[in-house]
């Protein structure tokens, strides 16, 4: 690639100084490079909330764009450091359950690498994680940078649970809005559904309906209005016209919504 991308996903927040450190030396050491900033602002530690991110924000990026995904990443005697190579991308990140939120076993190869011990590492991204980006945008390959592995670390992912008439859904993410996105597609739902009338049942208004828009059928009625739609993800999202249905329907990462349909 003539001009390298890198994205970063982390849990950095925007206060400190730690997007510049890490640009500042990738910038300094490829030529052309594009960093792209998916996100600082992911939950300190929040692995299922950050691989909702890089499940969405990331794998529609180009052929061999490179991923720095830190989240929670030291190295410790079952938390390696890995390379993930996945439709002709790269994702650097720690194998803490992470990457097989992301990817399960759908991957083309694993590579594990390590820190210095002579080294410090106390800032994985900056002091590891970087020279792995460079050296694969220099065009060296995962499988020279380290030792292949089999498989990821596994992690318990939230989806839902059908039976019957009943159909249990995770919240998977909850955007700045206050958005619940659901773990659940339109397509899974519908084929569950299959076309009976149903109630979304959570902590406030019951839901009874699919909406294909934020706002209310009369533009004038400026009230919080609930609503059940489909997010640009694919997810069915739940969502308060002009407010936050994570405070006012009482919605929380890793909990369940509950839908019944009709016999």
């Amino acid at each position: 690639m003539e001009s390298p991308i890198i994205t970063l996903t982390t849990d950095w927040g925007y206060r400190d100084f730690f997007a510049g450190m890490v640009k500042g030396k990738l910038y300094s050491q490829i030529a052309n490079l594009r960093v792209v900033d998916i996100t600082h602002g992911v939950s300190q530690f929040n692995i299922p909330c950050a691989a909702f991110v890089v499940r969405h924000a990331c794998l529609g990026f180009p052929k061999d764009t490179i991923h720095i995904i830190d989240i929670d990443s030291q190295e410790t005697s079952t938390t390696a450091f890995v390379i993930v190579e996945y439709k002709e991308q790269y994702y650097i990140c720690t194998d803490n359950g992470l990457p097989y939120a992301v990817f399960g076993n759908d991957f083309t190869k694993v590579v594990t690498f390590h820190c210095d011990p002579a080294d410090n590492c106390t800032f994985a991204a900056y002091d590891r994680f970087c020279g792995i980006a460079i050296q694969l945008a220099n065009g060296r390959r995962p499988e020279d940078l380290g030792t292949r592995k089999d498989g990821l670390v596994p992690a318990s992912t939230y989806t839902y649970i059908s039976s019957n008439n009943t159909l249990k859904v995770y919240v998977a993410y909850i955007d700045a809005y206050g958005n619940a996105y659901l773990g659940i597609t339109y397509d899974e739902f519908r084929n569950i559904q299959r076309e009976r009338p149903f109630r979304l049942i959570t902590n406030g208004p019951t839901i009874t309906s699919l909406s294909n828009t934020y706002g209310t059928a009369d533009k004038t009625d400026l009230r919080a209005k609930e609503a059940l739609t489909v997010s640009a993800t694919g997810l069915l999202e739940i969502s308060l016209y002009h407010a936050s249905a994570e405070r006012l329907m009482g919605l929380h990462v890793n909990e369940y919504v509950t839908f019944n349909f009709a016999g």
